[in-house]
């Protein structure tokens, strides 16, 4: 091959990269033509939210999240209806059938089992849980140890387990929703335990079933459509978390927040709530232990996951 065809061939190199390098900073970029026309026509602040909404149905809402019969609805049915349509959904009593829902409800069960494993769980002065906010800090301790600082009338500190499997053989007390792994890849599990807890609005980057096996959690959501009506990384959060109290919202401070169709979620011990990536949530738990698991998926929109990937590794 000659020097001139050598020289050809690269300059192809060179405008097949260029043009996509200069499609992806377009897609990307919140000030690029593509981003403005989306904000002009469909009211959403950047590409990635309307990746993940459907396009020709942005504005139409159900007032209440769906109630799923696990033992009717077939995973052609779910990927239909609500995983490429995305809807939450809840799976009521779907997590009655695992170990944990008849366990886990025993603390002399909980530390026989598990008692002397070592945990770190997020520590704070009151039952507000965000990695950002003032005060937090991790603390290393034996399971057993963080089930008795439930019991301490005057503690200093709150505790809420989030971060892991959980612990010792309690893993072998659930299973992976069948539903969920008939569709999606697997990411992992983690394990949520707290006594009247309530984390800060946010959004996940991936598909997640959450099963209640102890006390309750209400979800309070909002589309990610509308991430602009919630504020998203105002007063110097993350940009996947919104300061807006979802639970309890200040108007005044927050006037457009009132254009957010939100939507809350009650999970009984025993249901299991199916709830699509990027969705805005803030969770609140029962004001005694709460227990829930989380099992976490890749998501099916497979455009807003390797663009959200890209932004959390700083490639653009």
């Amino acid at each position: 091959m000659g020097i001139l065809e050598i020289l050809k061939y690269y300059l192809y190199f060179l405008v097949v990269f260029f043009a996509v390098v200069g499609s992806y900073q377009e897609v990307m970029a919140k000030s690029s033509h593509i981003n403005t026309a989306i904000r002009h026509y469909f009211g959403l602040t950047f590409f990635v939210e309307y990746t993940v909404a459907d396009p020709n149905n942005l504005n139409s809402f159900e007032d209440e999240v769906a109630i799923c019969d696990y033992q009717v609805v077939t995973p052609k049915i779910f990927f239909q209806e609500y995983v490429s349509k995305y809807r939450p959904c809840l799976f009521k009593n779907y997590g009655r059938q695992w170990p944990a829902y008849e366990k886990w409800t025993n603390e002399s069960y909980l530390k026989e089992m598990a008692g002397e494993e070592i945990i770190y769980a997020e520590q704070q002065k009151d039952n507000r849980f965000a990695y950002f906010t003032e005060g937090a800090k991790r603390a290393y301790l034996t399971y057993g140890e963080f089930l008795d600082k439930f019991k301490e009338p005057n503690r200093k500190f709150h505790y809420y387990y989030s971060f892991e499997d959980p612990p010792g053989p309690l893993k072998n007390d659930i299973v992976n929703p069948p539903i969920m792994d008939s569709i999606f890849k697997y990411t992992q599990v983690t394990f949520w335990q707290g006594y009247g807890t309530l984390t800060k609005p946010h959004t996940d980057a991936m598909e997640n079933m959450m099963c209640v096996f102890e006390g309750y959690k209400n979800f309070s959501i909002v589309a990610p459509h509308e991430r602009k009506y919630v504020y998203a990384g105002y007063e110097g959060v993350p940009d996947n978390y919104s300061p807006v109290e979802f639970v309890n919202p200040d108007y005044d401070k927050w006037p457009d927040f009132k254009k957010a169709h939100l939507r809350t979620v009650h999970i009984a011990p025993g249901d299991c709530l199916y709830l699509p990536a990027y969705y805005w949530h803030q969770v609140g738990s029962s004001p005694g232990v709460s227990i829930g698991v989380a099992t976490w998926y890749k998501t099916h929109h497979q455009a807003a996951d390797f663009m959200q990937f890209a932004m959390q590794k700083h490639i653009v």
